[in-house]
Parts: structure tokens; sequence; C-alpha cells
């Protein structure tokens, strides 16, 4: 008890620390917030959604990319938290809080991206009104609601028995945690056993229930056979995969930075551990996606095949190739790299000047090379091409930057410690599991079954604003939630 009252006071401390670039982050994030409202009021919802740059034919854009991103990210955490509840893994415990925080902040970002890509929000009431239990839309609505639901309730029974600390060592706040903590304020050991309890039910629960919400999501796409390139079998555990890999570097992410800027207890150990689960899900990610593209190649379907063909060397290579080389190899090679070595080792290469020289002209000029050719990359206007022929010159200038953009990452990572560079891996291995996002929803769309041109798609402006706005939400909303609340269980916190 000594040892604990000790701690305490330092874990509410951190909870008041607001400095000045705390208030300016925020304050950034909230403009971001307050540009991608306004975009969405004033310009999607009152112009329509013709302001975007979807099109008759292409009726899915950059929202519904990461509306799919999203539910998957929700994955990781989710999972994670529940290993350190059911089997009593320590070594997660620390971040099963922020794994908590961020399923239910990226499950309910992922419900705005459907809020803002409908153009008319007031008729999803419609979808609860008019059901079709035989769509997988429906099945896709019901099972978001009811995980949402539960990772609701893991968050509020994983937090309650510190909320009433918070209550009672910051009274300035207690209202606030009352009304959280629901008027549960009871410490008793019988109260925080039946805590423990039920955090254990609902963590046996939210293991399958993750797998069922990204299947659900992924036969959204492939039961349906009037788009090339969904209808697979594989697509439901290629999702899945996905989802865990994503939703896993995302959390060994964001502990890093959680460590760093709100001074979260998660030792190098936790990210060491979480690190070398991702170390192992990568290759299994590379193998599910080998194993699609196979069974899409081999048959040589010519629907198919021009669908792949445009992700591979046509208008969809830059996301391919990126997903491939950044967003899995360096990633790959990133954790090889540090895993082995211990916390805070220096940089194997001794830095002198001659070298810091020869590094900083290396690093500038493969970025100059980088920006031109991906000007050159995005600012080429659409080819219309006719069924079947693809933008072979696409494939070198794609593949060329990718293995440029990787190289800048390898070499810059020699600056880094082992703690930073897992977490690099990890956002790296989010990013390109946003590419392939990208890719396995659009490109089926400008690919037709139908003997007609295909058509093009690039989200212009208006959606990229709408969807930094929608990131900048989650962000703000994670950096209040950290003053609010320990981000590490105190009951965790090392003694």
């Amino acid at each position: 008890m000594a040892t604990r009252a000790t701690q305490l006071p330092d874990a509410f401390r951190t909870l008041g620390l607001t400095g000045p670039g705390y208030w300016v982050f925020a304050i950034l994030l909230a403009l971001i917030i307050l540009a991608g409202g306004y975009m969405v009021v004033f310009d999607q919802w009152v112009v329509g959604l013709g302001a975007t740059a979807m099109n008759n034919r292409v009726s899915w854009g950059l929202e519904i990319v990461n509306f799919v991103f999203f539910i998957g990210l929700s994955a990781g955490g989710i999972i994670i938290a529940a290993l350190a509840h059911v089997f009593g893994i320590r070594e997660y415990k620390p971040v099963a809080r922020v794994a908590e925080v961020l399923a239910i902040s990226c499950l309910i970002l992922a419900l705005f991206f459907i809020l803002v890509s409908v153009g008319r929000p007031d008729r999803l009431l419609n979808l609860l009104l008019y059901m079709r239990l035989g769509s997988p839309l429906v099945w896709d609505v019901i099972i978001i609601n009811l995980y949402l639901a539960m990772a609701l309730a893991l968050g509020y029974f994983g937090t309650r028995a510190d909320v009433v600390r918070c209550m009672k060592a910051l009274p300035q706040r207690a209202g606030l945690y009352k009304l959280l903590a629901l008027g549960y304020t009871s410490l008793s050991e019988k109260a925080l056993a039946r805590d423990r309890v039920v955090l254990k039910v609902l963590s046996f629960i939210a293991i399958p229930g993750a797998v069922a919400l990204h299947s659900l999501t992924a036969w959204i796409l492939g039961l349906i056979k009037a788009k090339p390139f969904w209808n697979s079998a594989l697509m439901a555990p290629l999702f899945v995969a996905s989802a865990v890999v994503s939703g896993l570097g995302l959390l060994i992410a964001t502990a890093v930075l959680s460590r760093r800027f709100f001074r979260a207890d998660i030792q190098m150990g936790t990210i060491r551990s979480m690190g070398r689960v991702l170390l192992y899900m990568i290759p299994l990610l590379g193998y599910f996606l080998f194993a699609e593209l196979l069974t899409v190649v081999y048959p040589n379907v010519p629907q198919d095949m021009n669908v792949f063909r445009e992700m591979f060397v046509g208008r969809f290579a830059p996301a391919f190739w990126f997903q491939l080389i950044v967003g899995l190899v360096v990633p790959f090679l990133l954790l090889l790299y540090f895993l082995p070595m211990p916390e805070g080792a220096p940089v194997r290469v001794p830095l002198t000047a001659g070298l810091v020289r020869a590094r900083a002209w290396t690093v500038g000029i493969a970025g100059v090379v980088a920006v031109v050719t991906a000007v050159s990359l995005f600012s080429r206007s659409p080819t219309m091409m006719a069924t079947g022929q693809t933008a072979l010159p696409m494939l070198p200038s794609a593949a060329a930057t990718s293995l440029l953009v990787g190289a800048i990452l390898m070499l810059a990572a020699a600056w880094l410690t082992p703690m930073w560079g897992i977490a690099l891996a990890g956002g790296l291995v989010a990013l390109g599991v946003l590419g392939e996002r990208f890719n396995v929803v659009i490109a089926p769309f400008t690919t037709p079954l139908l003997p007609y041109p295909p058509t093009s798609y690039a989200p212009n402006w208006q959606e990229i604003v709408v969807t930094l706005g929608i990131y900048a939400l989650g962000g703000l909303a994670f950096i209040i939630f950290a003053k609010l609340f320990p981000l590490v269980d105190l009951e965790d916190r090392p003694k």
C-alpha cells in the first residue's frame, strides 16, 4: 500500500501537465477538424457528392477506403487487450488501456467516415426501417454496433477503478469522474474482483468478435460478383490478417508516443514483445496477399486480370508498390535490425563529421529524386484505355519511387533508438495496409465487367481535407483522454 501511495501522485500529476506544446498541437488539430467539418457541411452535404472525385461509375471513394481501414485498425488493439485480460499476460497489461481506447476510437471514426460518405445522412435511418437481413451491409451494421458496445464495456470495466481513484485524488474533476463511473464508485476487493471477472468474460468474446467483425466487412466485397477481383474466398482471411497487423502496428506506434509525450509507464519489454508479434505477422500477411494475387493471376480470367494489371503496372501501381515495399519489406527489415538491440543502444557505426555530411547529402539527393518522381507520377493525367490495356510505364517509376522511399527510411533509421525504430516499423505497416485497402476497394470500380471503357478516380482536395479532419478528431480525442485518465492501469504500474 505504501508503494502504491508513493506512486499515485506521480500518475495523477501527469494528468494536469499541459504545456504550450500540448495546447499548440490541440489547437492545430481543432483547426483541421473545423476545416474538415466545413467541407462536409457546406460542400458535400449542400452541393452533394458531386463535390468529390467520385462519379456514377466509382461510387465508393476515399471515405469508404478509410471506413474499411479503421474497422481493421480496431482489431489489433482489442486482441492485445483481450490477451492481457484472458490469459493474464503481464507484458501486455500496461498497453491494455491504450489498446481499448484505440479500438473504441477507430470504430467511432469508421462510423464518421460512413456518415460523410452517404451524402444524405438523414437517410441512414432507412437502413434500420427497411433492413434486409440477407444483406452483408446489414450484417456489418449489426456486428459493428455490437462490437462497439463490447469495446465500450471493456473500456468501462478496465478503467472504472482508476476513474474512482482519480475522483478522490483530483476533487476539482470529481463530478466528471463520478459521471463517467456511472455512479459505481466502490473500490472494495469484491467490486474489483467483479470487474476482473467481467473483463475476462468480455475478452473471451472479443477475440472471436474481432474475427467476425472483419470477416463480415470483407464479405461486403467478397460476396459480390458484379465487380472483378472481389468475389474471392480469401477476402475474409486477408482482411483479418491485415486488420491484426495494422492494428498492432498502430498500437506499437501509439504506445511509444504515449511513453514519450505523456510519460506512460510502458516498458521497453512490452514494446519489444509486441514488435516480435508484428515480426511474425508480417510474413503471414505477405502470404495471404500472395495467395490472393496467385488465385487471380493463374486462372487468367480477363476481368480480374485487368484489375491486377492496373494495380501491378497501371494507375494503381504507386499504392501497390508502396504497400509491398514500404509497408511490408521495410518494416520487416527494421524489426529484424532493432529487436535484438538492447534498449538505448547507440548507433552501431560511429558518427564522424564526414559520415554525417555523407549521410546528409545522400538523404538530401534521394529526397529530391523521390519528390520529383512522385510529382511526375501524381501530376500525370489519367489515361483512358481500352479494356485489358494498361499503362506499362507506371511500373518502373512506381517501383523505383517505393524503393527510394524505403531506402531513405532505412538510412534515416540509423539515427533511431530501438524503441523509435520499432515504432517506425509499426507506423509503416499501418500505412501499407491503407494502400492495400485503397487498391482493393477502388481498383475494381475503375475496370468494369461489361465492355465499357475504364474510368478513373483519384481523391480531390475536398475529400483529403475531410479525411484529415476525421483523423484529427481521433488524435484530439486521444490527447484529451490522456489528460483525463492514466494511460496505464495504476495496478499495473511498475513497482
